[in-house]
Order: structure tokens, then sequence, then C-alpha cells
């Protein structure tokens, strides 16, 4: 993730990371007491700093996949950006009382629930759940399917796709032929004739590796016995014909409690959980006198919401406080809400019926915490900082950024006009090919060829195709487009250009493809470029045009709110945070990504850092043979390999260099394989 858009990115999710916490969302004042070293400043506003500190913070809180990106001195710049824009965003925040503005207090309040709730889920049930011996034990015998290991096979198999052919392979191999053999000439199954017809890993489980469920043929297997010379078939199964024997059978196992017994603590601690909050539920359903209506909620349809409108104004749960009450409409009001990921889960499962259990759960701990004044826990639990500040941030953001956006019919119309290649699909074209082994061969039957369409004869083309091309499969290539690439070749630039460099019904000479293929080909088509209409491309016009507008009102806003705050930054002072390893190995990580101008920062940056003739030496060559090979910039490279050799006039790739040179130069031809 690249954070000059993470500032937009932190405001469509709630995971965002902040730098000081919502109970004061106003800048820290620079104090005596909380003064630091000016080299550790690395930006300063009216009443506020961020420290290197809070930096390293950040990028601490990013997955740990990406967080050596963001230790280098470019990545820590990016990440200084996002969090003065997230500053003044905050400051401007607190000067238009978004702290006190009502849609922004009941998101918080809303959001207040489920943090209630976790806090005291955590004290009163996690934090309680204690797994003993005797659960462990219990668990075990009670779920020992869970601790079997099913038996491991493996087999020598062939699919075949009638009797006949299932007969030939059998006398085939007893004749003597291997089962691979065998199998790479009869075996329809591509997966299992790509290794050589032995198929590994058979658990009994009711999936075949290579076939998928067939328990006619896994119960043949399960009752053979290992035996390197039988030949088991022909079979028929729900999936095919088979040939099989049995070459290793691993039989099952049951693992005893003391195998287990590492993983019972993990397993078992849900177990205890579930049981707790079971008594927990009972204690505060007889408390609160809760009184569920199981009829009712049986009628309930989740999948139609509209066929509950006669009963939605009925009581599903009674109490004695009306906090927990819960009506059929305000229980389809919150089953709206969820995901619709957890809606399938509800109407996949136990329907209605276990929505409301989990909603009455909820309910009720949220009543507990309040009652028991969990709300002081949140004042040092600092997710539930980060959330008030992220509620504050997303208004201000959509005030000054995405409500002063228009976008109308005229601008996406003009946008269509000026980008209408965009929305254009290119002309192709489709020929016939015809592949041969030899030259002579493919001379003969272009003869032939031309004297067919000449009269054409269509029964002679095809017959032609079948009996003397090589790939009569591969004889019509369709979306041959002008960009130097053929159909089933790949890049050919020569091929191309005689493709489109000619017109409909041309007939080639026999010529080598850039692969080396023996071939000659007809045009027989071209289909002309496609605009797609405006009523079509629209929708996307209008995101595009949205995100472009927004990005360019985020960066003149930010501006604004730099001077008005006084944002001063000093990236300057960064340092890098990780080693040349590190960076070599981000490096090859982005080119192998085909992030290649990445890949070119990054030695960049260990070429600065780390002169020491050696990480700068591999760098430096690096760079260039990736300008090379995968931007085919050529004179670039070429510059930066001469460059190359004067700063480093010895060393173990100064060959290769050299090579580089005299290829680029055209005074070698440069083979690399790919």
């Amino acid at each position: 993730m690249h954070l000059k858009n993470w500032f937009i990115i932190t405001l469509i999710s709630l995971v965002t990371i902040t730098t000081f916490y919502a109970d004061d969302l106003a800048p820290i004042e620079v104090s005596k007491q909380n003064r630091v070293n000016e080299t550790d400043v690395l930006a300063e506003f009216d009443g506020g700093v961020i420290t290197r500190a809070d930096l390293e913070k950040r990028i601490s809180k990013l997955p740990p996949n990406v967080q050596g990106r963001y230790k280098t001195v470019e990545g820590q710049k990016q990440v200084l950006d996002a969090i003065a824009m997230e500053e003044v965003f905050a400051a401007k925040a607190m000067q238009l009382k978004l702290n006190e503005d009502p849609e922004v207090l009941s998101n918080i309040e809303e959001a207040k629930k489920q943090y209630l709730i976790q806090e005291f889920y955590k004290r009163n049930i996690t934090d309680l759940a204690v797994v003993t011996e005797e659960d462990k034990r219990s668990y075990y015998e009670e779920n020992k399917k869970f601790f079997y290991v099913n038996p491991n096979i493996t087999v020598n198999l062939i699919q075949l796709p009638d009797e006949e052919t299932a007969l030939q392979a059998i006398k085939e191999l007893r004749s003597g032929k291997s089962f691979e053999e065998v199998s790479n000439l009869y075996n329809i199954n591509n997966y299992i004739k790509s290794l050589k017809g032995v198929v590994k890993n058979i658990r009994l489980n009711g999936n075949i590796p290579g076939i998928g469920s067939d328990y006619e043929l896994e119960d043949l297997i399960a009752k053979a016995q290992p035996d390197t010379t039988a030949i088991l078939g022909p079979y028929k199964t729900t999936t095919g014909w088979y040939v099989f024997r049995v070459i290793d059978h691993q039989p099952g196992y049951q693992k005893t409690y003391e195998e287990v017994y590492s993983e019972l603590e993990q397993r078992v601690k849900p177990v205890v959980e579930t049981r707790l909050l079971n008594n927990l539920m009972t204690e505060l359903k007889t408390k609160y006198a809760v009184v569920v209506d199981s009829t009712l909620v049986n009628q309930i349809d989740l999948r139609n919401p509209a066929k509950n409108k006669d009963i939605e104004e009925q009581i599903l749960v009674n109490a004695s406080i009306p906090e927990l009450t819960i009506t059929v409409k305000s229980l389809l009001d919150s089953f709206s809400k969820v995901s619709p990921q957890e809606q399938l889960f509800f109407t996949k499962g136990g329907g209605a019926k276990q929505f409301l259990e989990q909603e009455l759960i909820r309910n009720l701990l949220y009543l507990e915490a309040k009652n028991q004044n969990y709300e002081e826990y949140l004042k040092d639990n600092e997710d539930y900082q980060q959330m008030k500040r992220y509620y504050m941030l997303q208004k201000a953001y959509k005030m000054l950024v995405v409500d002063s956006v228009k976008i109308d019919s005229e601008d996406t119309r003009n946008y269509y006009d000026a980008h209408i290649q965009d929305f254009t699909n290119p002309a192709y074209r489709t020929i016939r090919v015809l592949w041969f082994n030899d030259e002579e061969a493919a001379e003969s039957a272009r003869k032939k060829y031309t004297l067919y369409i000449a009269f054409n004869d269509t029964i002679r083309i095809n017959n032609l195709i079948e009996t003397k091309s090589t790939k009569p499969k591969l004889s019509i290539l369709d979306h041959i487009y002008n960009n130097g690439i053929i159909t089933g070749i790949g890049p050919d630039k020569d091929f191309c250009d005689m493709v489109w460099n000619n017109p409909v019904g041309y007939i080639s000479p026999v010529f080598k493809t850039a692969r080396g293929d023996i071939v000659f080909f007809e045009i027989l088509s071209e289909t002309p470029p496609q605009v797609k209409s405006f009523t079509e491309v629209e929708p996307s016009i209008y995101n595009i045009l949205r995100r472009e507008r927004q990005m360019a009102q985020q960066e003149k806003v930010t501006q604004q709110l730099y001077e008005e705050f006084h944002m001063v930054l000093h990236p300057e002072r960064i340092t890098l945070q990780v080693n040349a390893d590190e960076l070599f190995k981000m490096a090859d990580d982005a080119a192998k990504s085909r992030n290649f101008n990445d890949a070119i920062a990054i030695y960049d940056q260990i070429i600065q850092h780390f002169p020491n003739g050696s990480d700068d030496y591999r760098a430096s060559f690096m760079k260039a043979f990736v300008i090379a090979e995968e931007l085919k910039d050529k004179e670039r490279a070429l510059q930066l390999f001469k460059d190359f050799l004067k700063k480093y006039p010895q060393g173990d790739l100064n060959e290769s260099a050299q090579f580089m040179i005299d290829s680029l130069e055209g005074k070698i031809q440069l083979e690399l394989e790919e």
C-alpha cells in the first residue's frame, strides 16, 4: 500500500492509527516537561509536534509484511506526511466543534456499545475461563475423531473414457509397459497424467486428489492391498472408468491423550468460555425476567423481510426493563445492519432464532457493563480512543473534501468524449494457421491450400489441416490485436505485422515464428473497433472523476490547513531504519511483483546510505540491470553500466557489466532464459 492515499484509506476503514487520543483531541502542547531533542522532532505545528517515536509507533502498527517498506527513508516520509495530514484535519475538526456534532456523537455512542460488550466479555468470560485437567480429558474422550489420523494411500491410477479404452490400457500394462507409459497414452485426467500416473495423499476423507468426491472409487482403493504388480480394474464409478493399483498404504491411527495434550488447551478454551457464557446468560435472564416468544420467532423470515410486515410490531422479548425489549421490527433492523456474510451465516444456519439469541446476549452484556460502570475501563482503551478520533476525522474529511466535489452529467460526457479511446475495444483479426515440422512439407501444403481456397473447397481445406498440420486444433487463432502479440505464441512483432499489413484473404509465405514454429497463415476476417456507449461507462467515469477531484481537493485543503496551523515538516531529520540486506530483499520482492520502479528506488537508497564499496557496488549493478532488462530503457541503462565501470574499476560484476554494455550496443546477441 502506497501512503499517498493513506489518509483517504483511514477514513474509509475503522482501522486507523492515531498519534494522539480522542480524550484530548487538541494538539499536544510542548512544555519543559515533555520537550524532546530537536533532532527527534519531525514536524511541528500550533501547540504540537510529531516525533520520531510517533513515526516508529505508526509503522509498528502496520501489517508486518509491509513494515520494512516504510522503514526506508522514502517510506518514512510517506508516513510522516500521513500523520501530519491527520493532525491538521483533527485540529480543524476541533475548531469546527465536531466533537459536539450530533452525528459524530451518535456514531461514537453506537460504537461504544461494542467496546463495552468486548470489555465486559473479556473480564467476565475470557479472563475467568480456566481449563482444568478434567476439561481436557473430557474433551479428548468426547472428540476422539478430531485426533484420528486418516490412512495415507498412494496409487498408480489411470482415468479412462470408456470400457474399451480401459481394457486396451490393461492389455498394454500386462504386456510389460509401465503405468507411466500407459498413463501418458490413455489417461484423460491431465492432472494425474502430469504426475506420471501416481496419486499420493489419498486420506479416505471423501476427496481423491485430482478427481474429487468419488466414494465408490475411494472404497475400492481402501479395500485393495498394496501390490506393485497388481492391475485392478476396469472399474466404472460416478466419475469414469479406472484402472489402478495400490503401491503404499499407511494405516490410520488414533492419537493418544498424551500425544495431543499440548493442543488441548487451545481447543478446550472456547468450550469453557461457552459454558461460562451460558451460565451468565441464565443468571442475567433470571435477573431481568427475560421471556422469549419462541412461537413468534419461528414465524420470522430473514430472507424476505417484507413477509414479516403483519407481525413486525409484535414483541419477541419481554423483560423487567424496557431496554431489553425486542420487537420483530427492531430485530429485522439489526439484521439489516450486519454484513452480507453474517446475514448468509444466519439464513443458512439457525435463522431468526439464532440471530435473536445473539442480539439478546449483546443487549444483556451491554446492560450489565453500563450498570457496573465499565465506561471507566474505556479511558485506558487505546482502540476506543482511536475510534472516537476516527469519527471526527471522517466528518471533517467529508465536509472539507467529499462534499465540496461536484460532478454532473456534463462533466462525465466531456470526459467520455476526451478519452473515447479508453472506452474502445480495438480492432482484431482472426487467422487460420497451419503448423509443420519442416519447410518442405509446409511449402507443399501451402500450394494445395492456395488451390483449395481458389475453389472454395472447405472439405479439402479441413482435410488438409487434419492430415498435414501438426497442430490441427490450433488452426484458428482469434483476437489478434495490432500489438506485436500472436495468440497462442506470444510476442512476435514480425508475425503480427504480417497479419496487420496485409488485407483480409491474404495467404502468407511459409516462415518461422519468433518461437521457431514453421507455419503459414490466411487472414480470415477483421472485427472493427467497438466503442462502448456513454450509458454503459458513465458510472465508471463518475468514479474516476470523483477520485481525481477528491485527491486534488484533499491536496488543496491539506496545504491550506498546513498554513492555518503552521505545520512545518522536517523530513531531512529522518534516518534509515533498515540494513542493506533488508533493503536488498525488499528490492528483490518488488522486482518479483513487477514493481520495477519501486525496486530501483530501493537500490538508490542502498547506494546513498551504504557507500561501502560492496553494498552500493551490487545495488548499482542491479539498478542498471533492471532498467535494461525490465524497463527496456537502453540509453539510460547503457550510461549507468558505463558509470558503474568508471566508479568501480574492479569487482566480480565488472565482467557482467561489460557484457551488458556490449549487448546493449549490439556487439553481441544477449539471450536470457525466461
